[in-house]
């Protein structure tokens, strides 16, 4: 018996999102078009500029002036609010802030801009379980530290309690994967959240996303540049250029088999293909 295929969880539809400056309009994401199902994986792949993580602020409302979503639909079919077109949200609307780390949830690319320095990290994961949960202090304190240990810190008690300055880069990104699923979103996306690790540790913090995807069921949107990346943890891969998704398909069908120039550039791109052109 064939398994039933998962249900859609996020639509994208012809986004576009431009800055206007004042050397004039400048598209940052054209003509966008993807789905994502939960419990799938979709890499966003290209170099800086690109428009991936543009695209992904897109989606939560978190693009700055002078960026602003032009045209298109971002369709959310959420389990918790019911199908809603992110992008005609107001900005205050209510429907948004819940969205807001409740039913999607962001990994920053770099850790530190996403935690308080004047904070402890057990209390900024608190903090959103509070934001989001009517539960007293003691309970999102205890939810947070099993959270903690989840993301694999030993010493969750006395983490709690850190600042981020305390910890190392490593542990730094399993805080802010721990505050990221702590309200079990629906959706997970991913900016570049391995780029600032050397490779043991990159491959610890992507086995941990996978592991705890799988144990609450939520899709991700990983935004990354690098193919090795993609290979170890995405279903389906849209690669970006100047704005635009230029090839879009299953992960293996597009490593063995790239249709478009630039996806065979990113790959040529990467140390094994070349060591394999030098032998």
């Amino acid at each position: 018996m064939e398994r039933p295929e998962p249900r859609m969880l996020l639509e994208v539809q012809n986004l576009q999102t431009s800055f206007f400056t004042s050397d004039g309009v400048m598209p940052a994401v054209n003509d966008v078009s993807f789905s994502l199902r939960r419990g799938q994986t979709l890499a966003l792949v290209g170099e800086s500029g690109s428009g991936k993580s543009v695209t992904a602020y897109s989606i939560l409302r978190l693009v700055q002036p002078p960026g602003r979503i032009v045209s298109g639909k971002i369709k959310l079919h959420s389990e918790r609010l019911g199908e809603v077109d992110l992008a005609k949200l107001n900005e205050r609307s209510d429907t948004l802030y819940k969205v807001r780390g409740g039913v999607i949830s962001l990994i920053f690319q770099e850790p530190m801009t996403s935690l308080s320095p004047v904070h402890t990290v057990g209390s900024q994961i608190a903090e959103a379980i509070l934001l989001h949960q009517d539960v007293p202090k003691a309970q999102a304190r205890a939810h947070t530290v099993e959270m903690l240990k989840k993301v694999g810190i030993t010493r969750a008690e006395a983490c709690f309690d850190q600042y981020p300055h305390e910890l190392s880069g490593g542990m730094r990104q399993r805080v802010v994967i721990a505050m990221a699923l702590v309200c079990r979103p629906e959706l997970l996306i991913a900016d570049e959240p391995t780029t600032a690790l050397d490779v043991t540790v990159q491959a610890q913090v992507l086995g941990l996303i996978k592991t705890l995807q799988q144990e609450i069921g939520c899709a991700v949107l990983l935004i990354t540049h690098d193919f090795g990346v993609v290979a170890q943890v995405a279903d389906e891969v849209a690669v970006m250029q100047r704005g635009r998704i230029v090839e879009h398909g299953d992960v293996r069908a597009v490593l063995k088999a790239p249709q478009h120039p630039y996806t065979r550039t990113l790959l040529d791109a990467l140390p094994s293909r070349r060591a394999a052109k030098v032998a």
